[in-house]
């Protein structure tokens, strides 16, 4: 006889089965005993998925998500959340948002970008983030958005000699753009926006010159498309797996689209150098940075950088500076004009304001005159109140800390901090009536009673987004290029009340974003 019997029965095969099941089941939750076996606020996790159960069944966005979450658990000075096998630490307290965002930042000086980090050299942390910050800051002052507000004024130009063409003839079939009855443009604003995003980021970050709606396929824009537009079931997987897709050499970010965009700005440089072409665009201003000879006016004395930059490091700040603009300035534009569109009262006001200023101008706009807006500015507060780029920000602990909670909460390198960006933006207690679109919020008496850790649209302390004032002057102008020439109607297929859905990283809302522009006589 054997001394091994390899047949197994039908109940061996179910012992062995649970066996599995249990075992992975005890990994799937592993994660998450730290926190669960102390007396801490959480709502239970399930394996693996944790509490993200219904953004994975796209019952509800990760927006809302952290609304819930916050809304649960606000009268505690933090809770946790559970993100797939990530436990995460919602910081609701005010005082604890600054200790961490500001007063003690250097303890949570980097993001955990799981999802992007592993293999991919676009991303810095620690001092390198710092060192490398410190290097680009001069780019992103007043005066160097001045010198390029001229280019995206440009590309506001395009989109309103694209609609006037649209309106004096009969958009082509395959147009985004349809034609109603009493000459009413309609069209689906997203896309329309898109390509707005996409050809003001080409031509200030990669010095390349398109039209994205009179040429709507170009290279330039499929590729961006391709470089954002990946599914949310793929980044899922990265959030569970993100060694495993490493080590089977997936990127979120495919290498042919990224190698496109560096080989892009590095025959740029190249031409320029050879050339000699100096053009005021953030190219250039990364180019300057490389040579040490970039100022920043608001310094009284030379710094001097210790990062080195090389033609890789422009080529990877301009993909990043790409991949973190294209689609947040096209989704602030789209819930921008929505608002407008179903709030006439506002955008009438708006319409004004936006008349005087180009009367005083002589029909022309300035980069004072655009900033001197202070409605225009109220209107893009409040929507960006009502729809933040980002429902949270987050934060990574890189050295032992403790929360002065009662009681307190040891963090060690490694734990992940949220600040609950949607949340606090809806919170009853700081905006009264939350879910209402009211740009007074931000006027001259009442935005100096807002505290600012409760307004984070770009974030806070020196992680700030350092292209906010990049990114407004972007909006701002779109919109009032946009005003100028057309009114924003309510159609049929507008959506009044709006249901957000998650769209990979960013929102959208169901149905799309559909308006109608009638042109005005002015």
């Amino acid at each position: 006889m054997a001394l091994w019997d390899w047949t197994w029965s039908f109940s061996d095969w179910i012992l062995l089965l649970l066996g599995l099941g249990l075992a992975l089941y005890y990994w799937g939750m592993s994660s998450y005993t730290r926190y669960t076996k102390q007396n801490l606020p959480f709502s239970q996790p399930l394996p693996f998925i944790g509490n993200m159960w219904r953004a994975v069944y796209k019952q509800l966005c990760f927006q809302y998500n952290i609304l819930d979450v916050y809304n649960k658990f606000k009268h505690h000075p933090f809770s946790i959340l559970f993100i797939f096998r990530h436990p995460v630490i919602i910081v609701n307290d005010l005082e604890l948002i600054k200790a961490v965002t500001v007063k003690d930042c250097d303890y949570f000086i980097d993001h955990r970008t799981t999802a992007f980090e592993y293999g991919e050299p676009l991303w810095r942390k620690g001092q390198t983030w710092k060192d490398m910050r410190s290097t680009l800051t001069p780019a992103f002052t007043s005066s160097k958005m001045k010198n390029m507000f001229v280019l995206i004024s440009e590309c506001c130009q395009q989109f309103v000699d694209f609609l006037d063409q649209c309106y004096q003839t009969s958009p082509t079939e395959d147009s985004f753009i349809t034609k109603a009855d009493g000459n009413l443009l309609i069209l689906e604003l997203k896309d329309f926006y898109t390509r707005y995003s996409n050809d003001v980021i080409a031509t200030t970050a990669f010095g390349v010159e398109v039209d994205s709606l009179k040429q709507p396929k170009n290279e330039f824009f499929l590729m961006g498309q391709s470089a954002t537009n990946f599914g949310a079931l793929k980044l899922f997987t990265f959030m569970l797996f993100p060694r495993l897709m490493e080590m089977l050499g997936y990127s979120l970010v495919p290498g042919n689209i990224a190698d496109f965009f560096r080989s892009l700005v590095k025959d740029t440089i190249s031409t320029r150098e050879r050339e000699g072409i100096i053009r005021p665009d953030m190219l250039q201003l990364l180019m300057q940075a490389k040579k040490g000879t970039l100022q920043d006016e608001n310094c009284t004395e030379q710094k001097n950088s210790k990062t080195q930059l090389d033609d890789e490091d422009i080529a990877a700040q301009a993909v990043v500076f790409f991949l973190a603009g294209f689609d947040t300035t096209s989704t602030l534009l789209c819930f921008l004009t929505h608002q407008l569109a179903v709030h006439p009262d506002v955008q009438a006001r708006l319409q004004k304001e936006i008349d005087d200023t180009l009367k005083e101008g002589g029909g022309k706009l300035t980069y004072e005159a655009l900033f001197g807006m202070k409605y225009l500015d109220m209107v893009v507060s409040e929507t960006l109140r009502l729809y933040p780029p980002a429902a949270a920000l987050d934060r990574l602990c890189v050295q032992k800390y403790t929360l002065k909670t009662d009681p307190p909460l040891d963090l060690e390198p490694g734990d992940n901090i949220f600040v609950p960006v949607f949340g606090l933006h809806r919170d009853p207690q700081y905006y009264p009536d939350p879910d209402r679109f009211d740009p007074e919020r931000f006027n001259d008496e009442n935005k100096y009673k807002i505290n600012p850790m409760t307004y984070l649209p770009f974030g806070v302390g020196p992680r700030m987004c350092i292209g906010n004032r990049f990114a407004l002057m972007g909006a701002k102008l779109a919109v009032t290029h946009l005003l100028a020439r057309y009114n924003v109607k309510v159609v049929p297929k507008t959506p009044v009340d709006i249901e957000i859905v998650q769209a990979a990283f960013n929102i959208t809302i169901r149905g799309g974003f559909w308006v109608g522009l009638e042109q005005r006589s002015v």
